[in-house]
Parts: C-alpha cells; structure tokens; sequence
C-alpha cells in the first residue's frame, strides 16, 4: 500500500513538471508579452516591471545605464510608447525585433513626440522561475538601437 502511494505522489510530481514545460508559451507570445509588458509599466510610471523586462546588461543606442538611472526616467517621464510590430526574428537565444516606434513623454522640461520608423529591440533569452522552483524561458531586451533616438 505505501509503494502504491509512493508511486502515485512520483507520478504526481513527474506530471505536475511535464504540464509547467508543456503548457509554456511559444517564444514569439513570450516576446510580444514581455514587450507589452513594459510599454505598459512604462505608461504607468512603474518602473519595476520594465526593469525586470530587462537584460542586465541593457543598452540604449551605445551606452550603458544604471537601473537606478532607467527607473527615475520611468518614473518621471511615463513615456507612451506604441511597438508597432512585435514580430521577431529567433536565432537560438536572441531574437531580433525590427518594427517603427512611437513614442510620446516629457522629461525634464523637453517633449518628445516623434515616430522612430527603424528602431531595433534585440532580446536575449533566460531563464526565469514559475511557482518557486519550475523553470522557465523569459527573454529578455538587451538593447534598444535606431539611427533616429531622441536626445535629451
């Protein structure tokens, strides 16, 4: 009777993994998720979850920021930010996305309110957790690049 349990509670936890990895979504939903999500934290002034939807090591054309730096200009600017394409391009663990960007905040006494038409957002796939312990994909933005990013 206990090998039966036993057996049965094994079972349990090996179905209970085999559903947490089969019911992942595919790389592109987890993509335009992690996009959307910080577009929308962004609007709100919440700078936590765009933070988290960033590489540690983010860049913005060619320089490198402080999440300290990245978290005030959220918090004070709120930049409206329209992603018009999320499509992606995956090779292995980056993915590419190529798509024209609207953007719309104050900062610092400057309005910025411009379309960016050739903005590129590279993302890096990592690995993140799912109720404590189940490991999951997550990508990841590590840069933002464009010919045309506003100046502040």
């Amino acid at each position: 009777m206990k090998k039966i349990l036993v057996v049965l509670v094994g079972l349990g936890i090996v179905g209970f993994f085999a559903f947490a990895v089969l019911s992942q979504p595919k790389d592109q939903e987890l993509i335009a998720a992690a996009l959307d999500d910080s577009v929308a934290a962004a609007a709100e002034g919440r700078p936590n979850p765009v933070l988290s939807n960033l590489s540690s090591d983010f860049k913005y054309g060619d320089e490198t920021f402080f999440a300290g730096d990245i978290a005030k200009v959220i918090r004070d600017a709120k930049p409206t930010i329209l992603i018009v394409n999320k499509a992606a391009e995956i090779s292995g663990e980056r993915a590419i996305v190529k798509t024209p960007v609207k953007l719309t905040m104050n900062y610092m006494g400057m309005s910025v309110d411009s379309t960016l038409p050739d903005v590129t957002i590279e993302l890096r796939k990592e690995t993140g957790v799912k109720w404590l312990f189940v490991p999951v994909p997550k990508w990841r933005i590590t840069s933002v690049r464009s010919e045309s990013l506003p100046n502040y």
